[in-house]
């Protein structure tokens, strides 16, 4: 190959995954020859496609001409994960580094050079491929083998239950709570990405066994032979290690849940201010939860059931989704339409007015604090790092979940994304 494609300025191989956020390349010449090339997608049936800019204020193209400096110094461009406005869907990966970027000499064109790269973004649970689904599960198996599952349990218990639910920071909080989780999975297995269960709708494949399991008729719940949970036996807290509980109140296969009340769009359409929006901590994620009988039901217990990070990842996605339907000042933290609360909070208190509720304010528990009003238990460790950017730090704060595309401000990109949730760009043509 005579060329070299980066993404970002990393040579690190788990740097190559993006998403529908533009991220910056660089393209140089290996063997000192001055080449003007094309850049553009490897067609392929199923899998992940970009789409390119040389600038961030151009529209985007399906592909993109460069030429290289014969002094072999890097040409930048930018490239974004291909979602088709016009339809609705997004062309994201399906296993790992399956978009290939071809690099083809203009004066004769062959091909020169390529890139390997992965689309990755969050998608609805019951869409999964097989593959998709099973190494998902078995980075939470693994993730328990290593001790580290508990940790998500010893943040979300009655304790913490003040800090993290009924006030403005609940929706921050558990954005920051599920990106922990996703990049310690990324961690095992970087080609994973936390799926989301639409509670609005039926999803037969989520709840079978091959995926988060069928209770039997007592309500533990059982899995199929060849699920990497068969033999899972996560922590329950105030029950020991064992099997999880699960009784739904409504038919899995052909209904939604039987509590919630307002689908995605009488959800988003709550209110046009957070404030308001934020109401949807009672319905529709409460009614999720308390649309079964078992852990999951239950604030001190509801993480010992997987089934909880999927509920809480749609929770997460019908709040992306309305800061995207509303405008671009619904990732702009300063704005109070966006978050009620800026500044600190008041140290010495709790609730919708004290600590850990306002833009400023560090999150519990990455920031080390367990002194009172801070929950005075939990997990001590601070944010996981990410290969790719450099955001939300060790110690993040409420305003970094925010902006999580980078709409607003590219450096703010937490590099993870929805299925159905696009990023806007400038004259966007593809």
């Amino acid at each position: 190959m005579s060329v070299q494609i980066l993404i970002g300025n990393s040579v690190n191989p788990d740097a190559d995954y993006i998403t529908w956020t533009p991220s910056r390349c660089t393209i140089s010449s290996t063997d000192g020859l001055n080449k003007r090339v094309v850049l553009q997608n490897v067609n392929a049936a199923t899998g992940g496609q970009v789409v390119f800019k040389q600038h961030l204020t151009d529209p985007v193209s399906n592909s993109i001409e460069l030429e290289t400096g014969g002094s072999g110094d890097p040409v930048s461009f930018y490239i974004a994960g291909k979602f088709d406005r016009n339809t609705g869907i997004g062309h994201a990966s399906i296993r790992d580094k399956d978009c290939i970027i071809a690099v083809i000499d203009r004066s004769s064109s062959a091909q020169i050079g390529s890139k390997a790269l992965m689309v990755r973004v969050r998608k609805d649970a019951n869409t999964l491929t097989p593959s998709e689904r099973d190494r998902y599960l078995a980075a939470i198996v693994r993730l328990t083998q290593l001790g580290r599952y508990v940790d998500f349990q010893n943040m979300h218990t009655a304790q913490a239950d003040p800090e993290i639910h009924r006030r403005s920071s609940f929706l921050v909080w558990h954005r920051a709570y599920l990106l922990d989780f996703e990049r310690k999975l990324q961690e095992i297995d970087p080609s994973v990405t936390l799926p989301y269960w639409r509670f609005d709708k039926p999803a037969p494949n989520v709840f079978s066994g091959d995926f988060v399991g069928v209770p039997d008729r007592t309500g533990l719940i059982e899995f199929s032979n060849t699920n990497p949970l068969i033999n899972w036996r996560p922590t329950i807290f105030g029950q020991g290690t064992g099997r999880i509980r699960r009784v739904p109140f409504f038919d899995t296969r052909n209904e939604k849940a039987a509590m919630v009340q307002n689908d995605e769009m009488e959800t988003i359409s709550l209110g046009s201010q957070f404030r308001i929006f934020r109401r949807m901590e009672g319905d529709p994620h409460g009614g999720a939860h308390l649309s079964f009988d078992g852990p999951v039901s239950e604030i001190d217990r509801a993480p010992a059931d997987p089934l909880f990070f999927m509920l809480h990842a749609n929770v997460d996605r019908l709040w992306a989704k309305w800061q995207w339907v509303m405008d671009g000042q619904r990732f702009d933290f300063s704005s109070q339409d966006a978050y009620p609360h800026q500044g600190n909070g008041n140290t010495g208190t709790a609730g919708e007015f004290g600590i850990g509720n306002f833009t400023d304010d560090t999150m519990w528990p990455w920031n080390g604090d367990f002194i009172a009003p801070r929950p005075t238990t939990g997990p001590r460790g601070t944010f996981p790092d990410s290969p790719i950017v450099q955001v939300p730090g060790l110690n993040p704060d409420l305003k970094s979940m925010i902006d999580y595309q980078g709409q607003h401000n590219l450096a703010s990109n937490l590099c993870f994304a929805y299925d159905d949730v696009p990023f806007d760009h400038p004259g966007q043509v593809a």
